[in-house]
């Protein structure tokens, strides 16, 4: 009996590590907030044409600064994705750490897109950042390059306007 009695008093504490630890909502919140980070886009083989590069743009508009889904709009950008924006390193995991915590967040309106093969803009006002151009290389229907700083809406080439739905031919 005195043994029962020892072993209980031993046992039972043992029991609770094994019993799940409460998880706090902030943490279950964040991690179910954070997006999911996808693959790099690999270069298509063959290439693809100027209208599939065309169709694939604003697919990445649509995604990007309409629907706000970083997650899809990443799927669009190449591992060695090269940014000219003095504040940012140049890489896919780069882009992804600095954007994909606070693009959920932004007050995005849609504005206009243009393509001119290679090159595709974008044009969107944010509450945080004001109006920005976005200007895209792209290169085997990925991104792969992507200016920020002074650039200017082209005027010389065909633009789509955005709405809150759909930003250009889709």
């Amino acid at each position: 009996m005195r043994f029962t009695i020892l072993s209980s008093v031993v046992l039972v504490p043992l029991g609770a590590l094994g019993a799940p630890t409460p998880l706090s909502e902030t943490t279950v919140e964040a991690r179910q907030a954070r997006p999911a980070k996808p693959k790099p886009c690999q270069p298509l083989v063959p290439a693809p044409t100027e209208e599939e590069t065309l169709a694939r743009h604003y697919k990445f508009a649509n995604a990007f600064i309409v629907a706000k889904n970083i997650t899809e709009a990443f799927t669009y950008i190449s591992q060695g994705y090269v940014n000219h924006n003095p504040a940012a390193q140049n890489g896919f995991d780069s882009a992804w750490n600095i954007l994909s915590p606070i693009w959920g967040s932004q007050n995005i309106t849609p504005l206009k897109t243009a393509f001119k093969s290679p090159q595709g803009w974008l044009n969107y006002q944010s509450g945080s950042f004001g109006t920005i151009v976005d200007r895209f290389r792209w290169e085997g229907g990925c991104i792969a390059e992507h200016w920020d700083q002074g650039e200017k809406f082209p005027t010389n080439v065909n633009s789509t306007a955005c709405s809150r739905t759909t930003c250009g031919g889709t």
